[in-house]
This record gives C-alpha cells, sequence and structure tokens, in this order.
C-alpha cells in the first residue's frame, strides 16, 4: 500500500520575498501569517518579504522565518493525509506542528529562542561548517577524527546524501579541512554561510538554557509519527520528541537513515513544502524510485488543491 511523508526543509532554504505571494492572497496561509507577526518579537513579514534591514540571514530570524512560510503553505493546502513526517533541522519543528505535537505559535517562539541560544553559543570567528563532497559517511568521520586535536575538534553533523556530509566544529580546522579537503580524497569541500557549530558536540553549552526554555509549552503526543533527526525513527510520543529535540542541537542530522526508514516503512511519495528543493534532491540521490513533489509557491498550492 503507498504511503506519503511531509518534510520540511531547514536553514539555508530561505530566499527575499517568501511567502510573500501567500499574504492576502491564501487565507489559511494570511492567518499563519499574521500569528507569526503576533508572536514574535520582531517585523517578521516584512524580513520575510522584503528584507530591507538584511536581517533575514541571520540565525534567529532565519529560523522563525522558514518555519512560518512551511506552515502557511501547509496550512493552504487541502487534506494531505500523510502517514509521516520529517523535517531537516529547523524543518523538524514544522514536522511537529503539522503533527499537533506544537501549537504554531508556540513553536514560533521556540525557533526563535533556539536561533538565538545557537547565534550567541560562541563568538563569531570559532565555529563553522563546510560540506563535503565525494566521499562516505565513514571516510569523512576518519577525516574529521584525524584533523580534529585536544583544543579543536570537527564531526559530521549532516548526513545528507551518498557523497554530501557536512562537518561542524572548530573554524581553524574547518578552514584547514577546506584547504586539504581534495588531497584528503574529497571531490570538494564548501565552507557553509554558517555563525556556528551547528549539529556538533560543541552546541551542547547550550542544551540546559534551551531545555529550560520549552518547559513551559504544551506538547502533545503527536497524531501520526515524525522521524526525528536524531535517531531516523518515527516517534509519537510527546516526552520522547521533546527530549531528541533537545539532543538535535548538539547530534548530527540522520537525513539519509531518516528517508530510509521511512521507504522501508512503504513511503514511496515524498511532499517537501516549504522554499526550494533541497530536500527532493537528497531524496533523489537517496533512492531514485520514489516521487518526490515539492510545493513552494501559491500556484504550487492552486495546482495540488485543484488536482486533490
Amino acid at each position: 500500500m503507498s504511503k506519503t511523508a511531509i518534510i520540511f526543509p531547514g536553514q539555508g532554504s530561505q530566499k527575499v520575498g517568501m511567502a510573500s505571494d501567500l499574504y492576502k492572497h491564501e487565507k489559511e496561509a494570511t492567518a499563519i501569517l499574521n500569528q507569526a507577526q503576533n508572536a514574535v518579537d520582531f517585523d517578521i513579514l516584512e524580513t520575510m518579504f522584503t528584507d530591507k534591514e538584511e536581517k533575514l540571514g541571520q540565525t534567529e530570524n532565519t529560523q522563525p522565518a522558514l518555519l512560518t512560510h512551511s506552515s502557511a503553505l501547509l496550512n493552504a493546502l487541502n487534506e494531505l493525509n500523510a502517514d509521516y513526517t520529517m523535517g531537516h533541522s529547523l524543518g523538524e519543528y514544522v514536522s511537529l506542528v503539522a503533527s499537533g505535537v506544537l501549537k504554531f505559535e508556540d513553536a514560533v517562539k521556540i525557533v526563535r529562542k533556539r536561533g538565538q541560544l545557537m547565534a550567541e553559543a560562541f563568538p563569531d570567528g570559532v565555529g563553522s561548517m563546510a560540506a563535503v563532497l565525494g566521499l562516505d559517511y565513514d571516510a569523512v568521520d576518519t577525516i574529521c577524527k584525524q584533523l580534529s586535536t585536544e583544543d579543536a575538534m570537527i564531526e559530521p553533523a549532516n548526513i545528507n546524501a551518498p557523497g554530501q556530509i557536512v562537518v561542524s566544529g572548530h573554524k581553524t580546522v574547518i578552514d584547514r579541512l577546506v584547504e586539504e579537503g581534495k588531497s584528503l580524497g574529497a571531490k570538494r569541500v564548501m565552507p557553509l554561510a554558517v555563525s556556528g557549530p551547528f549539529h556538533s558536540s560543541m552546541m551542547q553549552v547550550i542544551k540546559d538554557d534551551f531545555a529550560n526554555y520549552i518547559e513551559q509549552f504544551e506538547w502533545s503526543d503527536a497524531k501520526f509519527p515524525v522521524v526525528q533527526n536524531v535517531h531516523a525513527q518515527g516517534e509519537t510520543d510527546a516526552g520522547v520528541i521533546k527530549n531528541h529535540m533537545i539532543e538535535q542541537l548538539y547530534s548530527p542530522v540522520q537525513f539519509i537513515s531518516s528517508t530510509e526508514w521511512l521507504i522501508e516503512q512503504g513511503v514511496d511519495h515524498f511532499i517537501e513544502i516549504g522554499p526550494g528543493k533541497v530536500l527532493s534532491g537528497l531524496i533523489r540521490k537517496i533512492n531514485k524510485d520514489v516521487k518526490v513533489t515539492s510545493i513552494q509557491t501559491l500556484e504550487d498550492v492552486k495546482g495540488w488543491n485543484e488536482n486533490d
């Protein structure tokens, strides 16, 4: 029997103008966008639509903006009847909204705080990330261990697709990897435009503050399984999900294993909801036989609703 998973992109997919086509043209999406504006302490709609102050690229703004765009698209769609949901890093919070674990307004506040804590965890220039192309996980893990020292380390952070592993850690070691990547066997090592060592063990410095903050919100059992980044399996228990969202801060995103787990459960259609087609491309690298649909604009929403 055919099964469907709805999936949501993470940081890096944002772009100026995101969700502006939905605003005032799609009632259900407009409601979500206005809720977001009222829930956070900055002008999120102006940042998403025009970004005149060039704030969209800042982690603490990017995260609520992406959550809002994906949630607005989701709200505008006719019934999806999804069997599972999954998100990449920040995108996992949209999965929690989609499955009823978190209320949208609470999720926006949580990811705003999450972004602030991540941005403030280390001074500029201490941590960084890079994408390693052309090597498998074991090879990248070995290189990370070779280059790391007691004082400066890097680790695999996003296990995205065969031949595409993102590493995270101290910028000094990341810079060395970028320089020496080809000689170590990589096709290419690309530094990422991020301000910290996200999804590395270095981020444990913020886990207690984040854990304390999210206690004020209500976490409900999921209506259908959320495949979690930390261990690549579906979960419905609110307590388990919440604990894994804390661990997610300093643990690798197991995207390959998560996708493979879903396919093992019978999922043959992935619907990516949000700006860009990053996850769609990764899934096609993991398995060419599954169907992948991307919904990122008002036109996509109209097309889906007309054909539903």
